[in-house]
C-alpha cells in the first residue's frame, strides 16, 4: 500500500499546472477485472475532460499511457485496497491505493483536487508502540495506513540482555535465565526462584527500559501503546515516568504479532482519540464565536485561506460543492454565474490553502459542526 505522506500532499498541492487530471476509483481488493474496467473507463473519462477544458490531451500523453499499462499489470490489479487515487500531469503520475472507498471521480483542471483525501488525510493520528516480553524489545512509531521501528542507541533487546550487568547484590548468584520451552525464568544455582522474584527482575528489566524510552519519547507527547502479556505491561506502566501512555493495552505475546497486526490493534486503541480533539476544537470555537477570530460564510473563508490566517478549519462530510471563482488580484468571490472554464469548488480552495499554510482541518459529521454550519473555521488573527 502506497502510503500518503505529507510531503506527497505538499507536492500535490504546490504543482498546479494544466492539464492535472485526478483520479479516484472504488476499486476491490482482489477483483482483478472490475478494477481493470474502473481504470480503463477512468482513462477515457479523462480524456473526454480534458478537451471539455479545451486543454492538450498531448500534455500527458506519456503518463496516460503508462496509467493504462498499470491497469493491465494483474499484480497491480489484485493488490488494490478499497480506493485509488490517481495524480496525473506533465511530469508525474502518481498512484495511491488507500483504504478508503472513495465515491468514483475523474477531474481535468489547473490544480489536483484533494477534497476527497480529507477522509484518509484528518482521520490520523501518530502514535508509538513498545512490544514488550522478556525475549524482545522493539519500539516503532505508527499511524493508521504505517509502522517503522525506531532504533534507540544501546537500547537492551531482550531481558537477559537488559540485566546482565544490573543483577541486584541481594539477589547474588540469581538472575534470569531460561528455562524449557525459550522462555525466561529467575533462576538460582539451576533451580526456578518464586514469583516474587521474577516479578522483581521484570520490574528491574522495565526500569530500565522506561529510562530509554521516555528519554526518547521527552516532549513527544503522542499516546505510547504497550503490547506484551498482561502483567508485563502492569507493571512497566508502574515503572514509568511517561504521561501518556495509553490505559487500553495490546494484551498477548508481541514476538507472534506481525507489525501490521500491531499497527491496527494500537490504531483501534488510540482512534477515539479523533472524537475528543474535535470535541475540543469545537469547544474553542464556541468559546471564541463573539469574537473575531471565527468564521462561517464561504466568502470569509476563502479569503482568509488565501493570506495564511486560517488555523483551524471545520468541514461537514455532508457539505455540498460551492462553484466559484476567487478573484486573487481584487480579493473577491464570486459564487454567481462565470466562465465553466474557470469555476473552481471554493471549499477545495479553502482545504488546499489551509493545508498550504498549515492549518488543522477537521472533516466531521453535520452533527457535530460548529453551530450546525457545512463549513467554519477558526482564525490564527
Amino acid at each position: 500500500m502506497e502510503v500518503m505522506k505529507i510531503q506527497d500532499l505538499r507536492y500535490l498541492l504546490e504543482n498546479a499546472e494544466h492539464p492535472s487530471v485526478t483520479i479516484y476509483l472504488p476499486t476491490i481488493p482482489g477483483d482483478k477485472d472490475t478494477n481493470r474496467i474502473l481504470i480503463k473507463n477512468s482513462i477515457s473519462k479523462a480524456r473526454d475532460a480534458i478537451k471539455e477544458k479545451d486543454y492538450d490531451v498531448r500534455d500527458i500523453e506519456e503518463n496516460l499511457k503508462a496509467f493504462t499499462l498499470m491497469g493491465e499489470d494483474l499484480s497491480f490489479l489484485n493488490a488494490q485496497k478499497e480506493g485509488l487515487a490517481v495524480f496525473i500531469n506533465k511530469h508525474e503520475l502518481k498512484t495511491y491505493r488507500l483504504p478508503h472507498a472513495f465515491e468514483e471521480t475523474v477531474i481535468a483542471d489547473n490544480i489536483f483536487h484533494i477534497k476527497p483525501l480529507l477522509p484518509v488525510l484528518t482521520e490520523n493520528i501518530d502514535y508509538y508502540i513498545l512490544a514488550i516480553s522478556k525475549n524482545t524489545l522493539a519500539l516503532y512509531s505508527a499511524n493508521r495506513f504505517e509502522i517503522n521501528p525506531i532504533d534507540i542507541p544501546d537500547m537492551p533487546k531482550n531481558m537477559d540482555e537488559a540485566l546482565q550487568y544490573d543483577i541486584d547484590e541481594s539477589h547474588l548468584g540469581r538472575r534470569p535465565a531460561k528455562v524449557s520451552g525459550g522462555s525466561l525464568g529467575a533462576a538460582t544455582h539451576g533451580e526456578n526462584i518464586g514469583d516474587e522474584t521474577e516479578k522483581e527482575f521484570v520490574l528491574r528489566y522495565c526500569q530500565i527500559v522506561e529510562k530509554y524510552i521516555s528519554t526518547f519519547l521527552n516532549s513527544k507527547n503522542k499516546t505510547l501503546v504497550l503490547a506484551g502479556v498482561d502483567y508485563i505491561s502492569s507493571i512497566y506502566k508502574e515503572a514509568s515516568s511517561y504521561k501518556n501512555i495509553s490505559e487500553k493495552t495490546i494484551s498477548g505475546n508481541p514476538e507472534t504479532m506481525t507489525t501490521s497486526s500491531l499497527r491496527d490493534q494500537a490504531w483501534h486503541i488510540v482512534k477515539p482519540q479523533l472524537l475528543i480533539d474535535s470535541e475540543k476544537a469545537v469547544a474553542h470555537y464556541g468559546n471564541l464565536s463573539n469574537t473575531d477570530r471565527t468564521v462561517d460564510s464561504i466568502s470569509q473563508i476563502v479569503k482568509a485561506s488565501h493570506v495564511q490566517r486560517i488555523d483551524t478549519l471545520f468541514l461537514s462530510k455532508s457539505a455540498e460543492p460551492i462553484p466559484g471563482v476567487y478573484d486573487k488580484e481584487n480579493d473577491r468571490v464570486n459564487t454567481d454565474y462565470a466562465d465553466p472554464h474557470e469555476v473552481q469548488d471554493l471549499i477545495g480552495i479553502s482545504v488546499r490553502q489551509t493545508l498550504l499554510a498549515g492549518g488543522k482541518i477537521y472533516y466531521l459529521d453535520h452533527a457535530h459542526m460548529p453551530e450546525h454550519k457545512p463549513i467554519a473555521a477558526i482564525l490564527r488573527y
